[in-house]
Formats: C-alpha cells, structure tokens, sequence
C-alpha cells in the first residue's frame, strides 16, 4: 500500500468514527458519555484492560451502535491518550472470539519502559 493510500484510508477511518461519535451525541442518548467516562477512569488507573472492560463499566447502550466503542477507542489511540499493549481472544459470543486488543494509559506505557 502506498503512503497516499494509506493516508487516505486513515482519513476515511477517521471520518467514520467522527460520524459515530456524532451520531450518539443526541441529548437524549447519553451512551457515548458513559463510555468516554468509562475510559477515562480505567486510563486513571493506570492498568492494562479491553474494549470488555469499557463496556461493563459504562453499562447497557441506549441503542444499538457497534461502532461507538470502537470509535471512542480509535479517537483515544490517535489522540495519544491510550496504546495498545497486547491482544486478547473477546469472550463475548457476539465476537465469536475475535482478536481485541488490551489497552493502557500511554503515559503508563512509557513509565514502565
């Protein structure tokens, strides 16, 4: 893949979680509120933990948006907030026991280099 291409293919991803963040921006949705919520107190903690753990903590979604979490997860890594620090096999059947990748605080990250 060429440089230009994968830059346009980073801008398109870029597009379509800025679309989803959007889109659940709604006053009466609060979901993506409590996701980024979620994520800021697990990146507090300075401990490793996956997309699962975001979602348990922000409790059930007001609507059915599979691309909210993944989004939020997407802005933080690009905004340098988070790394990614190893994989994991999803234990939800949704998943079917797809590669997912763990998460910490990148400030963490780099303390413990």
């Amino acid at each position: 893949m060429s440089a230009g291409q994968l830059a346009l293919g980073l801008a398109d991803r870029h597009e379509g979680q800025a679309a989803a963040l959007a889109a659940a921006t709604a006053g009466h949705r609060d979901y993506r509120h409590r996701l980024e919520t979620a994520l800021a107190e697990l990146v507090a903690a300075r401990t490793p933990f996956t997309a699962d753990d975001i979602r348990q903590a922000a409790g059930e979604p007001d609507e059915d948006r599979p691309n909210l979490l993944p989004s939020v997860i997407g802005c933080a890594a690009r905004d340098g907030l988070i790394v990614r620090c190893g994989d994991y096999a999803s234990q939800r059947r949704a998943r079917r026991g797809s590669r997912n990748g763990t998460w910490i605080a990148a400030t963490a990250s780099e303390s413990a280099a």
